[in-house]
């Protein structure tokens, strides 16, 4: 027999092994939409329910920071009274100080002046 026998038979084998492997192309293809198509589902399903607790949470933490800003609020009011009354302490105990030193200073002049050789 010639080449020309066996061409056709080859060409048959060759369309049935191709169409196999369309066939299961098309199996696979059909298989990962449906796969897909779960999977979008299952997202569908949790998303809204984690956007919810999500925003739950943002909630919950926006009103920690408004009760820190509360607390930060009170502190610099308490730093600012307690520098105001350190300088009213401050002042309370420099002028008495001061009064004393003046003092000295004068009756250092006067003790001075007084014990001074005079030319």
């Amino acid at each position: 027999m010639d080449a020309t026998a066996y061409l056709p038979i080859v060409l048959y084998v060759t369309a049935i092994v191709v169409l196999g492997i369309v066939g299961w192309g098309a199996v696979r293809i059909v298989a990962a939409a449906r796969s897909t198509q779960r999977l979008a589902d299952q997202l569908y399903a949790t998303v809204p329910g984690f956007i919810e607790r999500a925003d739950a949470t943002l909630v919950t933490v926006n009103a920690e920071l408004l009760r820190v800003n509360g607390v930060v609020s009170q502190l610099e009011e308490v730093s600012d009274r307690v520098t105001s009354t350190t300088r009213a302490a401050q002042e309370i105990v420099e002028a008495p100080a001061a009064a004393v030193s003046g003092l000295a200073k004068g009756a250092r002049k006067f003790f001075e002046v007084l014990l001074s050789p005079r030319s």
